[in-house]
């Protein structure tokens, strides 16, 4: 019956996935758009033109590109896929542990069942299931080839690395680290996997270098290191994923030497990489949900180690869930809110802009543009080269003005966490939008000609502003 821990622990990621089912990240309808346009003989494009590289993983466009040419919406292509390579990484840690014990697989399993992030991120229309199987492989083939045991482990870590390769760019430090274990472990044997490794890194490069004429995503420069944001999300991941108290059977797990510290070094190495790379700006830590299987394993030697009284055992299981159960599931109500709010305030707007405008200005360039088919002038530059790659970080870009006035957009959508303040004549007099928004707005340009058509309430607290002529 070894194979029931696994089920469950299946089983529970799938309950939670499908409880989250309609939350989907504005950027998966960017992602969306890109699959849709590819599978339509129109390019890898945002909008007409040149290729863009608007995609940081573009491995994660094939469960899009399939429900396209499949006559489904890329978006369910994508949510189908994450859920289930979700789950398949959750029963591969479970089964791994209970290979160990009964008692571990059935830890880890709960530890999974409790920590209801990874099945919020694996319905989120990102590659984020997709990263986590691939991450998952890393692990559990570092665990097995730095273990006694003869076995296969370094080809899992061969081509899950591949796989993170054209998924997850940030994760290319663990994955050195990775490689660096298991060649140290395994020596001239693991040189077949390495190389593997290394290949689908050197293609993912030069199809970047081919296609876009630069080696780094786009995301890159859109959205340039900040250590101090790096730092702050770090820390408030070890609050919500770890419940700080977390890190105690971490420690445990990192003090016997052996598989599992070999694990905690790569997954150390990624934290260090995310810092630098200055963290992320979605909900939820998504930078890290992929390595939660892994995390699991890992907590599951100590809280499962028969050798330690039952008192102790059941003290760090709650160290490692009460604090990421109750966030997590706060996470949760949110993520079925923000997917209700999208249908509601977001499908509304996106059809009276389709109604009336051609091309957009924004920096949400996910779901109104996917749902309305606008052209799109992209404020953040996450799709756009010329404007992620000005000066200034994510969302807050220093745009040209007659940069924006060129491009001539038929409407100018900003955001506000307040209620604007507008004129008797129309006129914008204020707003509490993001950097590169309250730019636009100043300028002489914007200022001039355009007046406010159109305020869309989004959700509680939040509000959408439409300037056009």
């Amino acid at each position: 019956m070894r194979w029931l821990a696994p089920a469950a622990g299946a089983a529970a990621l799938f309950g939670t996935g499908l409880a989250a089912w309609p939350y989907s990240v504005d950027d998966a309808f960017v992602s969306a758009r890109y699959a849709r346009r590819i599978a339509r003989g129109l390019g890898y494009t945002f909008v007409d033109g040149a290729p863009t590289d608007g995609v940081t993983g573009p491995l994660g466009l094939v469960p899009g590109l399939l429900g396209e040419w499949l006559g489904a919406d890329p978006v369910l292509g994508a949510k189908v896929a994450g859920l289930a390579a979700a789950a398949g990484a959750v029963a591969w840690a479970v089964d791994r542990a209970g290979r160990e014990s009964r008692a571990r697989g059935w830890v880890t399993a709960a530890l999974i069942a409790l920590w209801p992030l990874l099945g919020v991120w694996a319905v989120a229309g990102l590659e984020t299931g997709l990263a986590a199987l691939a991450c998952t492989a890393v692990a559990m083939g570092v665990a097995d080839a730095t273990s006694d045991a003869p076995g296969s482990g370094h080809w899992w870590v061969g081509a899950g690395v591949a796989a993170l390769a054209w998924l997850r760019p940030e994760a290319a430090p663990a994955c050195l680290a990775a490689l660096a274990l298991v060649g140290r472990a395994r020596g001239r044997v693991a040189a077949g996997a390495i190389g593997l490794a290394v290949a689908s890194a050197v293609g993912v490069i030069a199809f970047r270098l081919a296609l876009f004429g630069a080696p780094l995503p786009l995301s890159a420069a859109a959205k340039p290191p900040d250590l101090g944001n790096g730092l702050d999300y770090a820390g408030r991941a070890a609050l919500v994923v770890l419940g700080g108290a977390g890190a105690l059977p971490v420690f445990f797990a990192a003090r016997a030497p052996g598989p599992r510290r070999a694990v905690l070094i790569v997954l150390a190495v990624h934290v260090a990489a995310v810092i630098l790379a200055g963290g992320d700006w979605m909900p939820g830590f998504r930078l890290f949900v992929p390595w939660l299987p892994a995390l699991a394993w890992v907590m599951a030697g100590p809280i499962g180690d028969p050798h330690r009284r039952v008192s102790v055992r059941a003290a760090l299981f709650a160290c490692a869930v009460v604090v990421p159960a109750l966030s997590g599931a706060m996470a949760l109500v949110d993520a079925r809110e923000a997917g209700a709010i999208r249908e509601r305030d977001g499908r509304a707007l996106a059809g009276w802009l389709e109604a009336r405008y051609e091309t957009v200005a924004l920096v949400d360039v996910g779901f109104l543009a996917y749902a309305a088919d606008l052209d799109v002038v992209d404020l953040g530059g996450i799709t756009d080269p010329a404007i992620g790659r000005m000066r200034g970080g994510h969302a807050d870009k220093a745009i040209d003005p007659g940069l924006l006035l060129a491009r001539d957009p038929d409407a100018i959508v900003l955001s506000s966490r307040a209620p604007p303040r507008i004129d008797d004549r129309g006129r914008l007099r204020g707003f509490a939008g993001l950097p590169v928004e309250r730019r636009v707005a100043a300028m002489p340009w914007v200022e001039a000609r355009l007046r406010v058509r159109r305020v869309q309430p989004y959700g509680p607290g939040r509000f959408y502003i439409v300037l056009s002529r």
